[in-house]
């Protein structure tokens, strides 16, 4: 059976057609037992949006299906075959802001991994993100190969995308001591041991060592603080109906 998958980049005034058979990668024939993602980006810059696109264009793994420079595009083009399993998201966009388009991305794919990809580093965009949906937050200072293997990592294993200073800010987030009355939005030890030492930038590997733990039981903690973070952002969002303004 032929399925055809699309990556359009409208800047470029052109359409790539990607077309496999039962199986077949775009880079040659996929090999037993290794499963191939698929991807979105949707990116305003040019420049990044082609290098990304080239780079996962020869990767085994990654197959990026739609590369798109507006929320709009990414509704317009978007087609159920395409079975992303992760879309990466700018929040300065020309239409409105990446993370304005999140609950428009999750009504089209509810299971999709949602990680915003941005030069933003600030405390009211990593909360609003993770309070609309976000599922990551990574920063733009990742060369390509390392954000594939992230990438790579995150969708075999599960657990959250995360960069060190986000982590860092989540970690003073949580010690700033807002009372929400709420017991599970307060970190456990060990959820706060891994995020720091995740502020230190080391490897989910290296943690898990250092730690005592599983690899996988580093996952399920980062994947922990992300559900607090939210509640807790939610509930602060509620008392203080300016904190994301």
């Amino acid at each position: 059976m032929l399925s055809v998958l699309a990556v359009f980049d409208s800047n470029l005034q052109n359409q790539k057609m990607v077309t496999n058979e039962s199986g077949a990668s775009a880079s040659g024939a996929k090999q037993p037992g290794i499963t191939k993602y698929n991807i979105a980006i949707v990116e305003d810059d040019r420049n990044t949006r082609q290098v990304l696109s080239d780079h996962f264009a020869a990767s085994e793994r990654v197959q990026c299906v739609l590369a798109v420079d507006t929320i709009e595009k990414f509704i317009r083009f978007h087609r159920d075959f395409f079975d992303l399993h992760m879309i990466l998201l700018d929040i300065r966009l020309y239409d409105k802001s990446g993370i304005d388009g999140i609950p428009l991305i999750r009504a089209r794919e509810p299971e999709a991994e949602i990680v915003i990809f941005t030069a933003v580093d600030d405390y009211d965009a990593i909360f609003k993100a993770v309070c609309t949906g976000a599922t990551g937050y990574l920063l733009k200072d990742l060369p390509p190969h390392e954000l594939e293997n992230r990438i790579i990592e995150t969708l075999d294993n599960g657990g959250a995308l995360l960069s060190p200073s986000v982590a860092k800010r989540i970690v003073r987030y949580f010690n700033k001591g807002i009372q929400t009355g709420n017991q599970e939005t307060k970190l456990s030890h060990q959820e706060s041991t891994v995020v720091r030492l995740l502020t230190d930038g080391l490897t989910y590997e290296a943690i898990a060592q250092h730690v005592g733990i599983s690899i996988n039981g580093i996952r399920y903690h980062v994947k922990n603080v992300y559900r607090k973070l939210q509640v807790k952002s939610r509930a602060e969002l509620m008392r203080k109906g300016n904190f994301f303004e």
